[in-house]
């Protein structure tokens, strides 16, 4: 599983922090959620600035070569997500 990890700053721009290919070595994890819970654990910002990447936009990241339309991907994920979160909060 890949993970996107990331900040937004206080005046909104969105800094790519890491790719996470979160998937243990003995195939234990396909779906990263030990990974995440470990990431949720060990970081104060309980999970808000990580995101796990859909197999389908995974394919999408896969088959560009463009790197803003790869980024605008990254983003729409990144953005989502925070949505998401912060709608739930």
């Amino acid at each position: 599983m890949l993970f996107i990890e990331y900040d937004v700053l206080p005046n909104g721009e969105v800094e790519l922090v890491a790719l996470v290919n979160a998937i243990d070595e003995d195939g234990h994890d396909p779906d990263g959620s030990s990974w995440m819970q470990w990431r949720v654990a060990e970081f104060e910002d309980d999970g808000l600035g990580c995101v796990g990447v859909a197999p389908t936009d995974l394919a999408l990241m896969e088959q560009t070569e463009d790197p803003g339309e790869l980024w605008e991907i990254v983003e729409r994920i990144i953005l989502d997500d925070r949505s998401t979160k912060e709608g739930s909060a």
